[in-house]
């Protein structure tokens, strides 16, 4: 098969890749890439540490955007097969709110929204790029040497690599109270997604009604609209807060163990 062709890649013609040996291998190597990267830049300066997470947000948005544009063409190519679909072709995944919320993280200079936009990567993005590494890649039965299911990959890993070098440098360094405001980020981003949702019939943070994720549907389908909602914010705030504070458990011990070795 080519490795660019959309109809030869087409996952409804493929059994699923998710948990092949190229895709386990491909998360294994990225998670090693990421935690080696974070501790060789514990010791670099802050200017050196931007510099590198900057480039792997701009490494981010190319990859998403051939990404997109790929399944774009693919449409464009492929109608029948293939026809857009505004439900679920869109970047409005709380896996793809890093592109828009990093800058916030990183370029403002105003306290609260960068500790709102540091803690959602953190709290939210993290987590919802680490499990979809797992669950949700390669998307649609994609191969992982395929270049959809591939460039998926790299972009989730990315969504986990960021956080990951922002926490570990402390050039994020994160507070006990700092979830509150992420928490109060992912509400505004939430409810405006929410209302996308409701007007276009789509569920991009899978709040809506669980829909376009095949194992939440079958939930969602036996309880009522609101109850959705309230339980799927519940478990992201819930994953949230445990997240910031087992990150905080962890801070403490280290800071606690260095104490007795000065």
């Amino acid at each position: 098969m080519n490795f660019f062709s959309s109809h030869d890649w087409l996952g409804r013609n493929l059994d699923s890749y998710a948990f092949k040996l190229d895709h386990l291998l491909f998360i294994l190597i990225a998670m090693v890439i990421g935690v080696v990267l974070a501790i060789v830049l514990r010791k670099r300066e802050k200017k050196t540490i931007k510099i590198i997470l900057i480039s792997l947000w701009i490494f981010y948005l190319v990859v998403v955007w051939f990404y997109y544009g790929y399944n774009y063409w693919m449409s464009a190519t492929y109608p029948e097969e293939y026809p857009f679909n505004l439900k679920t072709m869109l970047p409005l995944h709380s896996c793809c709110m890093f592109m828009f919320v990093f800058p916030f993280a990183i370029f403002v200079e105003n306290k609260i929204v960068k500790t709102a936009a540091s803690s959602f990567l953190v709290i939210i993005n993290m987590i919802m790029g680490f499990i979809t590494l797992f669950v949700g890649c390669p998307p649609g039965g994609y191969s992982a040497l395929s270049f959809p299911g591939m460039s998926s990959l790299i972009y989730h890993a990315i969504d986990v690599i960021v956080p990951l070098i922002m926490v570990v440098t402390k050039f994020y360094d994160v507070q006990k109270k700092d979830f509150i405001y992420g928490l109060i980020l992912f509400g505004a981003l939430a409810l405006t997604i929410w209302i996308f949702d409701a007007i276009t019939g789509s569920d991009y943070f899978y709040i809506y009604d669980g829909s376009n994720f095949p194992v939440l549907k079958v939930i969602s389908e036996n309880v009522p609209p609101i109850v959705w909602t309230l339980i799927t914010v519940s478990c992201y705030a819930i994953t949230g807060v445990a997240t910031h504070f087992l990150i905080i458990g962890i801070k403490y011990l280290i800071d606690k163990k260095k104490a007795k070795t000065e």
